[in-house]
């Protein structure tokens, strides 16, 4: 999952789609877009699923990268004779 930077947020891109949430502070009627090819659609029912998705897999992403980190930074230890 790779992040980018927008002016009003964050856009995710999720494989050939990019997801894009509705600004933090907005209505409960303005609603995040799922655009790819440059054809948005406007997300109305899955909206929370996505986001609550994202959210975890980021979760998911992260712990994944501290523990990588840490397996990496163990002493070697000598093959056994």
């Amino acid at each position: 999952m790779t992040e980018a930077t927008r002016k009003d947020g964050w856009a995710v891109t999720l494989g050939p789609y990019t997801y894009i949430p509705a600004p933090a502070h907005s209505s409960a009627t303005v609603n995040g877009t799922l655009t790819k090819g440059g054809c948005p659609v406007a997300l109305q029912v899955t909206e929370p699923v996505l986001r609550d998705f994202i959210d975890t897999m980021s979760v998911l992403e992260k712990d994944l990268a501290r523990r990588w980190i840490s397996a990496t930074e163990w002493p070697a230890f000598a093959l056994a004779e």
